[in-house]
């Protein structure tokens, strides 16, 4: 009995062998890891199929209680049997294809079987096709459950090989013939199936874990990589940031050149070839061409297919990838190689990968400066908005003074020219410096208190270090102009204070009045919505917009009143200091 599993092991060695084989092939394990799919499943089917019948074909030949080794089995007489790994076979097949390619695997093998004869025939015939369809039928609660471990895959084997040894005693005759064939078999085949099943599924779970392995190592090249490039690609796609991109790539990449292109030249070439590949040049090649009008990637194998025109040139193969915002395709990213060898699937993948994340951060780029242009054309016309009642009324006050007093008038007519000129500055900037829109609130209180002599009093109290701090264009002078438009009656005089000091690294600014107050039902709506009032209700709207506009969670734009006794508007910024431009001065 025991000098069967020598034997046994032998045929069991072969059968794991080739399963090793097979599963470091990519196919082999694409089908393993999705049998549900149509061809697949065929496929699958046959693979098991096949494996089962080069099982019988190579199975150890048995004959009341002796056995005799051959190298291959044609036929078995009508005193014989087959002893071999067939159950572990059809075993796998069910767990791996479902209950009708287990079925299916286990009647074809099985049939197979009985075409070899002997007197054992119907008995392991009818086993084989049982075991297909009952580990089919175990398919789901192995995979949803305990598909990392072997226990239930080892426990049915067994189960099976005793089932299969009852069949043989129930049907193969004579009966004293079939007790000690099962005697002389029982316990070797069961072994060795059942090491054969643990064997099997501990190499395609080996497979798995090691794609699996180098999927994940490539995942994370390839964020480390796009995480180096994302500053740059942002920007959009030009020379600069083309030339930054390919000097990553060719550092993180087994390459030996990359090169950028957009639709027309070469944006960056960096690597080998790179004297006569060179930035401004047109790409010349076919393979970019053709990407660059279908969005597909492009495998270059040959050297004439890269079309190049210098005969020595070192590259000799590459990966053309298009790069694509919307659906427009704007550029190529092309990865070269010394060597057709060196473009296994890993690299291509990873080059295919980069590419997509190439194009979303270009997307995302894109999609950035296209906001900040909405958002800053939005301002604009925030702006735009504030003052055109102003200017009538100051030309009309100044239209008035040109008859009774002159020289008032020439006055104002400078300060209406410097609250322009600052509106002109704040309409080319998106920040100035405080002082200069200090300027800007002393013009329009100068033509205000031409017009109403009893306007409240304007307090300004600035630290010194806060005068060259940059803030957006019209912050004050809204808050101000509210101030004495609601404020106050029409013939009220009263106090509007603004000051400013540095905290920490804020620039806090406040204007404060010692008027009506604001009470609570419209104070809770100020700011965050545009209120109806008697002018156009949007001035604290608009000004707390923009600081949420520039600054986001940085600004803070608050309004406190009790309702009687005054208001108190509090804005607090991020310190910003402009940038000198620094002038080379040269000496004869």
């Amino acid at each position: 009995m025991l000098e069967l599993i020598p034997f046994l092991l032998e045929r069991l060695g072969i059968m794991i062998i080739l399963a090793f084989i097979l599963a470091q092939w990519g196919p082999t394990r694409r089908l393993l890891r999705q049998p549900e799919a149509g061809w697949q499943f065929r496929v699958l089917v046959l693979f098991f199929a096949t494996y089962g019948i080069l099982s019988n074909y190579t199975g150890v030949k048995v004959d009341l209680a002796e056995f005799l080794p051959h190298a291959w089995l044609e036929e078995v007489d009508g005193t014989s049997a087959i002893a071999n790994t067939r159950t572990m076979i059809v075993v796998i097949s069910g767990l791996l294809a479902g209950p009708l390619g287990g079925l299916m695997t286990g009647l074809i093998v099985g049939v197979h079987r009985y075409s070899l004869g002997g007197f054992t025939a119907f008995a392991c015939t009818l086993s084989t096709v049982i075991a297909g369809g009952v580990s089919g039928l175990l398919r789901s609660y192995w995979r949803d459950r305990l598909s990392s471990q072997a226990l239930l895959p080892v426990c049915l084997t067994a189960f099976l090989m005793l089932f299969e040894m009852s069949l043989i005693l129930l049907f193969a005759r004579p009966f004293d013939a079939a007790v000690e064939l099962v005697q002389f078999i029982f316990v070797p085949m069961t072994l060795i199936n059942v090491l054969g099943v643990w064997l099997f599924l501990s190499i395609i779970r080996l497979a798995a874990r090691e794609e699996e392995t180098v999927r994940a190592r490539e995942a994370e090249r390839s964020l480390h990589i796009a995480d180096l490039t994302l500053p740059h690609l942002t920007r959009g796609l030009h020379i600069h940031t083309a030339e930054a991109v390919a000097e990553i790539l060719l550092q993180q990449t087994r390459a030996e050149a990359v090169s950028l292109t957009d639709r027309s030249v070469i944006l960056a070439h960096i690597g080998i070839g790179s004297d006569h590949h060179q930035a401004g040049s047109h790409w010349t090649t076919k393979p970019t061409e053709h990407v660059l009008q279908d969005g597909q990637v492009r495998l270059v194998t040959e050297r004439l297919d890269i079309g190049c025109p210098v005969r020595d040139c070192p590259l000799q193969a590459g990966i053309i990838a298009p790069l694509i915002v919307g659906e427009t395709t704007i550029g190529t990213l092309k990865v070269y190689y010394p060597h057709a060898e060196l473009l296994d699937a890993v690299e291509v993948e990873l080059i295919e990968g980069l590419a997509k994340l190439f194009s979303t951060q270009l997307a995302l780029g894109n999609a950035e400066r296209q906001a900040g242009l909405l958002k800053d054309a939005e301002i604009r016309a925030l702006e735009a908005q504030i003052h055109p009642h102003f200017l009538f009324n100051a030309i009309n006050t100044i239209y008035a003074l040109c008859r009774t007093d002159v020289e008032q008038a020439r006055t104002l007519l400078l300060e209406l020219s410097t609250f322009f000129r600052s509106n002109l500055q704040g309409a080319r900037s998106t920040k100035i410096p405080l002082q200069k829109e200090l300027e800007h609130i002393e013009a329009y209180t100068s033509l205000e208190a031409a017009r109403f002599p009893n306007r409240p009093f304007l307090d300004i109290d600035l630290a010194d270090e806060t005068t060259a701090l940059l803030v957006p264009p019209f912050i004050l002078q809204p808050l101000i102009e509210n101030a004495f438009l609601h404020a106050f009656s029409s013939e009220q005089t009263g106090y509007v204070g603004v000051t400013a000091w540095c905290e920490a690294d804020q620039l806090c600014l406040e204007v404060v009045d010692n008027g009506r107050g604001i009470d609570a039902s419209r104070l809770a709506r100020l700011g965050r919505e545009v209120v109806p009032s008697s002018g156009t209700g949007t001035a604290l709207f608009n000004t707390a917009e923009r600081i949420r506009s520039l600054y986001g969670e940085k600004g803070q734009f608050t309004i406190t009143s009790d309702g009687q006794n005054g208001t108190t508007i509090a804005i607090r910024l991020p310190i910003e200091v402009r940038k000198e431009i620094q002038h080379a001065h040269f000496v004869d």
